[in-house]
């Protein structure tokens, strides 16, 4: 077991703490702030302390706390400042832990900035690091008091994950463009890396204590048109603009290809090789950036030409939804269906070997599965929106339709099928069913674009009513400038 010290428990550097306590290191994280280190002191059960490592002062008297450690991490920020903030926070807070930690075995998280190349190279650890800005040497100055006391520093790639990523929230919001030019006629190689993949990176580069620079960065080699164009395509937007590379770049524009070869050789790997397959393996993070896209009111969610429709079991989802369908020519989609395809047995199957929680799980990922669906009208289960990453996902795959009725029309069409498992319960099935729609109703509510009583109509007549409404939708949604079908 070793003592390690986290500073700077941000994006990465919570999750880099967190994996290293569980690794049974003795493990404190800092934040800049007294507020960030109580809220992180009662969610984690390692230590969380605040420190500015801008401060000699502040750091010595960390050091006066801990005494000794092991290793030393700074993975700090400057909170999005210029190249005052990266001298304070990157270059005099390595040389402040160095002087207070003097035993330590020290990494830095750099970037992968420093590579200025625009030529559409590719660049290793041994390639030539000569950044033309400021921010850039200043970066490489910080790396430097790590290398000098033969720690390691890691160069991060454009890191995202839940809750951050630029690339698809600047182009839901309308603001991405193909920077193009002589050298990068198909616009710049993206290097990005996931924010899992990046702790991870962090603590094997910890636990091995690998000295040197490492490049942390996923295994994909794609041009910006290649990425824009297929996410354009994904969310039924289009295809960005193509312009100049932007000269006021904090970092500076280049364009290269960055190789993660030497630390896969070392023995790590990508959980998320690519891009694309974070955003279907990842539960949280194409729903994260839809909901803070909605939530922003700049631009409209964009909303796919899907019909979904939702309600308890028994609402008549399944045959509604078959002959709306039918009506718009559209595909018919039933996602317990695709669930129990994918996992080669029953709904009450993998209730019976998963429980709910396994259920709820699969559902999700057949969900984000559906992103990049048209023309298709998609029956969900019922319990589909209680989980609240889904939401975001509903409402972007489509025109949302609650099918109501009442409970003991419910309890007369769910009657004798052994296909609910959540009806066979100690509990009367009216009983739950109520119970259930006291909890889903408000749920059903606040998603629906359309809610119809079913009740006293015919599925003829709720479908009709269905497609539409759906239709007129559509109709107002293509008017709209921007809004992809």
């Amino acid at each position: 077991m070793s003592k390690i010290l986290i500073v700077g428990c941000g994006f990465v550097g919570e999750k880099a703490a967190q994996r290293l306590h569980k690794e049974g290191h003795e493990v404190t994280g800092t934040t800049h702030s007294e507020a960030s280190a109580l809220r992180l002191g009662a969610t984690h059960a390692w230590r969380a302390m605040p420190c500015d490592v801008s401060s000699a002062e502040s750091v010595q008297s960390l050091r006066l706390a801990l005494g000794p450690v092991d290793a030393v991490v700074h993975c700090a920020s400057s909170g999005r400042g210029g190249a005052e903030m990266y001298e304070k926070v990157y270059v005099q807070g390595m040389k402040h832990l160095a002087a207070a930690f003097p035993e330590a075995w020290l990494l830095y998280t750099s970037s992968t900035s420093v590579y200025s190349q625009v030529d559409g190279s590719t660049v290793d650890e041994m390639t030539p690091a000569e950044p033309d800005r400021e921010t850039g040497r200043l970066l490489r100055a910080a790396e430097q008091v790590a290398l000098q006391r033969d720690g390691a520093v890691a160069r991060l790639a454009g890191i995202y994950g839940p809750g951050r990523s630029f690339l698809l929230k600047n182009l839901l919001e309308g603001k991405s463009a193909i920077e193009v030019c002589d050298s990068a006629p198909e616009g710049r190689l993206i290097n990005q890396i996931h924010v899992e993949d990046a702790a991870g990176a962090v603590v094997h580069l910890v636990s091995q204590r690998l000295s040197g620079v490492w490049n942390v960065v996923d295994d994909a080699q794609l041009t910006q048109r290649v990425c824009l164009e297929r996410l354009a395509n994904l969310f039924g937007l289009q295809t960005p603009e193509v312009r100049a590379p932007d000269a006021a770049r904090k970092r500076g524009w280049s364009h290269k290809h960055v190789s993660n070869q030497k630390l896969r050789s070392s023995g790590w790997s990508p959980t998320f090789p690519d891009y694309f397959t974070a955003l279907q393996k990842d539960e949280a993070l194409m729903s994260s950036i839809l909901a803070e896209v909605d939530a922003s009111d700049e631009v409209p969610l964009p909303r796919c030409e899907n019909i979904v429709l939702m309600g308890l079991m028994g609402c008549g989802k399944s045959s509604v939804g078959r002959i709306t369908a039918r009506l718009l020519g559209f595909q018919f989609i039933d996602t317990d269906h695709l669930i129990s395809d994918a996992a080669g047995c029953t709904i009450p199957e993998i209730f019976a070997k998963e429980g709910e929680q396994g259920f709820r799980q699969r559902e999700s990922a057949v969900l984000r599965s559906l992103v990049g669906t048209r023309h298709s009208v998609i029956a969900t289960g019922g319990g589909i929106i209680t989980q609240p990453v889904n939401l975001p996902l509903l409402k972007h795959l489509g025109f949302i339709t609650w099918l109501e009725a009442e409970v003991d029309l419910l309890v007369r069409r769910t009657a004798g099928n052994n296909d609910r498992p959540l009806l066979r319960g100690e509990e009367p099935p009216r009983q739950k069913l109520q119970s259930l729609l006291l909890q889903r109703g408000p749920i059903y509510q606040s998603m629906a674009d359309l809610r119809i009583q079913t009740d006293e109509l015919t599925q003829e007549e709720s479908a009709y009513g269905v497609a539409e409404s759906a239709r007129i939708f559509f109709a107002r949604r293509r008017c709209e400038v921007g809004i992809g079908g």
